[in-house]
């Protein structure tokens, strides 16, 4: 196993099976060999992206595990490389997942990386978020899709259930705070959690997490 990814999940106190690892290990395969044509994230070997990606889409299991039950329907909203989506439904098997992306070369990698991970509880929506069938999800999870304005908030919420939860990783929170404010008459609270992602300690990151 690679060593940043066993270090990394031990500092999240996350015990993960030897099917998980291996789910992890095949869905890293899939982006060092895609990456070389798609670009689908940036990482120059796999240890950036255990770090990066990987560990950093895991750094909110903790938090989200109060989200997150069985049949628990989840939205990764511009999923792209699949990223915080893919290894969320790795870390929580008995929710269901679904990866929203409109871009069919990436949405054509998702399947691919599915089909080797043998991941059972994720399917793939090849679809702008505009035209999402409304309150599809209790939770919602993005990671670098789109900064919160009015537009994207009112998609987002849109397809949230009433009573769901959006979960957007940001980093600093100056900007966060900026982003907020210009949806505020939309979003009137939100919850700001500090992360901390392993070997990154000293990024600042932050998940929001908005209640409809």
């Amino acid at each position: 196993m690679n060593a940043k990814l066993s270090e990394g999940l031990k500092k999240l106190s996350l015990d993960f099976s030897v099917g998980q690892i291996a789910q992890l290990e095949a869905y890293c395969s899939c982006v060092m060999e895609f990456n070389k044509t798609y670009n689908l994230m940036k990482a120059d070997d796999e240890d950036e992206l255990y770090v990066n990606h990987v560990l950093d889409s895991l750094a909110a299991a903790p938090y989200l595990s109060g989200l997150i039950k069985d049949g628990t329907a989840v939205g990764d909203i511009g999923s792209g490389g699949g990223c915080p989506g893919i290894p969320l439904a790795v870390a929580f098997p008995n929710a269901g997942f679904t990866l929203v992306e409109r871009m069919e070369k990436r949405c054509a990698f998702l399947e691919s990386a599915i089909k080797a991970m043998n991941l059972k509880n994720v399917r793939v929506l090849c679809k702008q978020v505009d035209l999402v069938e409304p309150e599809l999800f209790e939770v919602e999870v993005f990671r670098a899709f789109h900064p919160f304005d009015k537009k994207i908030t009112k998609w987002l919420l849109k397809m949230l259930k009433k009573g769901g939860h959006l979960a957007a990783y940001k980093a600093r929170e100056e900007k966060i705070l900026a982003e907020m404010e210009e949806v505020k008459f939309l979003v009137p609270s939100y919850e700001k959690i500090k992360l901390s992602v392993p070997f990154l300690e000293d990024h600042e990151r932050n998940l929001v997490v908005v209640k409809k």
